[in-house]
C-alpha cells in the first residue's frame, strides 16, 4: 500500500502540468474505450448482479450496481461531457492591481492525491477518473465487494487508455475485496491529501476515526420536501411523487415528507392514492391519516430519522412553516431539501434557514446531481462543508492559491 500510495504522489506531480488539450485527449479515449470494451464491461457486471442475488442484496443497492447498455451510455456521455469543460486547473481569478504596481490574482490548483471510498455503485469508478483527470489530481479508488468485478474491468480499462498519456498510477482501483487496506492508507497522509468516504453511517464514522488526513464525508441523503400552505396543489403532487418515485434508492430521493395542516384537505387523498399506485409504502402521522381517509401505517419517530433507499416514505404534518424547519433542523443530513410554495416570503425565509448543501424551490429534489447542475458527473455530494459543499465536479476538486507578480516592488 505504501508503494501504492507513493505512485500515487509521483503521479500527482506530474499531473500538475498537464495541458488542456492532450487531458481532453485522454478523456475523449477514454470514453471511446468504454464504448469499445462496452461487451466486457457487462459480462463483468453480470457476475456482481449474480453475487448479488446471492447475498440478497437489497433493491436499491442492486439498482445502483447495475450496469446496462444505458449505464454505459451514461458514463460515456459523463466521461466527454467533463472533456468539453471550461479549464479549471492553473485558471486565473479575482484579479487586481495594488497600488504599488502588484498585480494579485487567484489560481486554481489540485488538491494532491485523492482517496475515495465507496459503496456499490460501479460508475462511480469511471466518473471519479475523469473528474481527477480534470482536475490534475491522482486517485485511489476503493469500492465495496458487491461491485467487485465490474470496479476491477474498469479500472483495468481506464489505466491501459491513460497510460500512453500519462502516468498509469494517475487512476488506481483496489481489490473490492480486501477491507484491510483501507486502514493502511488512511494512515498515509504523507502521500495521501485528502479522502472522500461516500456511503452510510458505518463507512463515515469508521473514516472519521482512523484517517488522518482531512475528510470530506458524502453522508446520507435525508431528503425533505415541504408543502406549504400556499403551494399549487397539481404541481405539488407530481413533485411529490417525482422526487419520491423516479429512482427510489439513491441520496437525493426525498424520504421525508412535510406538509402544511392548511394544504391537507387539498393533496392528502389524492397524494395518497397517486403514491400508491406506484408502490409507496406510506408512514403518516394522524393528521394526514385522518385528511387521507384511508388506513396507513402510523409513522414512529424512528422513520423521521431513516434514509429508507427504498420506495417507503414518512409523512409528518406541520402548523407553520417555523415546524417545517425545526423538524429539518432536527432530522436533516445537510444534503437536499426542498420548499413547495407560491408564496415568495415562504421561499426566502425556507432559503435562509434550512442548512443543507442544495435547496430546491418548486422542483424535485432528483436534480441535485452533479450531471443536473452542469459539472459532467461527480465525485459524490459532499455534506461536511469543509472544503465542499453538494456536488462535487473539477473545481470542487481544486483549491485555491494567490499569484503575486511584481517588478522589484520591495515592502517598507
Amino acid at each position: 500500500m505504501k508503494e501504492l500510495a507513493k505512485n500515487a504522489k509521483i503521479a500527482s506531480k506530474k499531473l500538475r502540468a498537464l495541458d488542456h488539450a492532450t487531458r481532453k485527449t485522454v478523456l475523449n479515449e477514454l470514453a471511446d474505450k468504454l464504448i469499445e470494451r462496452k461487451d466486457e464491461i457487462i459480462e463483468a457486471n453480470q457476475k456482481d448482479l449474480a453475487y448479488a442475488k446471492e447475498i440478497d442484496l437489497n433493491a436499491a443497492m442492486t439498482d445502483r450496481l447495475k450496469l446496462d447498455d444505458k449505464g454505459i451510455q451514461g458514463m460515456v456521455d459523463g466521461v466527454k461531457s467533463i472533456a468539453e469543460q471550461e479549464e479549471v486547473v492553473g485558471s486565473f481569478y479575482k484579479e487586481f492591481t495594488q497600488d504599488n504596481g502588484l498585480q494579485i490574482k487567484r489560481q486554481r490548483t489540485p488538491l494532491g492525491v485523492i482517496l475515495m471510498i465507496f459503496e456499490s455503485r460501479p460508475n462511480v469508478v469511471v466518473d471519479c477518473a475523469a473528474l481527477a483527470i480534470k482536475s490534475s489530481n491522482a486517485i485511489v479508488l476503493k469500492g465495496g465487494k458487491e461491485a467487485k468485478h465490474s470496479n476491477e474491468k474498469l479500472g483495468e480499462i481506464i489505466q491501459e487508455t491513460i497510460q500512453k498519456h500519462i502516468p498509469k498510477e494517475s487512476v488506481q482501483v483496489l481489490a473490492s475485496d480486501n477491507r484491510e487496506v483501507i486502514d493502511e492508507l488512511l494512515n498515509m497522509d504523507e502521500y495521501v491529501d485528502v479522502v472522500i468516504p461516500r456511503g452510510g453511517e458505518r463507512l463515515i464514522n469508521h473514516v472519521y476515526k482512523h484517517a488522518k488526513m482531512p475528510v470530506i464525508a458524502h453522508f446520507q441523503g435525508l431528503c425533505h420536501m415541504y408543502l406549504d400552505e400556499n403551494a399549487d396543489v397539481e404541481k405539488a403532487i407530481n413533485l411529490v411523487v417525482n422526487a419520491k418515485t423516479q429512482r427510489t434508492g439513491v441520496c437525493n430521493a426525498i424520504e421525508s415528507l412535510i406538509v402544511h395542516k392548511n394544504l391537507l384537505p387539498k393533496v392528502a387523498e389524492e397524494l395518497t392514492a397517486k403514491l400508491q399506485e406506484k408502490g409507496t409504502e406510506l408512514r403518516v402521522d394522524s393528521e394526514f391519516m385522518k385528511a387521507a381517509n384511508a388506513e396507513l401505517k402510523a409513522a414512529t419517530s424512528e422513520d423521521w430519522a431513516t434514509e429508507y433507499l427504498e420506495n417507503i416514505l414518512s409523512i409528518k404534518t406541520v402548523k407553520d412553516i417555523e415546524e417545517a424547519i425545526d423538524h429539518i433542523d432536527q432530522y436533516g443530513s445537510h444534503h437536499t431539501e426542498c420548499i413547495v410554495s407560491e408564496d415568495k416570503a415562504a421561499q426566502d425565509k425556507f432559503l435562509s434557514s434550512v442548512d443543507a448543501s442544495c435547496i430546491v424551490v418548486n422542483a424535485s429534489t432528483r436534480f441535485n446531481d452533479g450531471g443536473q447542475l452542469g459539472l459532467g458527473a461527480e465525485l459524490g455530494i459532499s455534506t461536511t462543508k469543509i472544503h465542499a459543499y453538494g456536488p462535487m465536479g473539477a473545481e470542487q476538486m481544486t483549491t485555491t492559491r494567490f499569484v503575486v507578480v511584481g517588478n522589484g516592488q520591495v515592502r517598507e
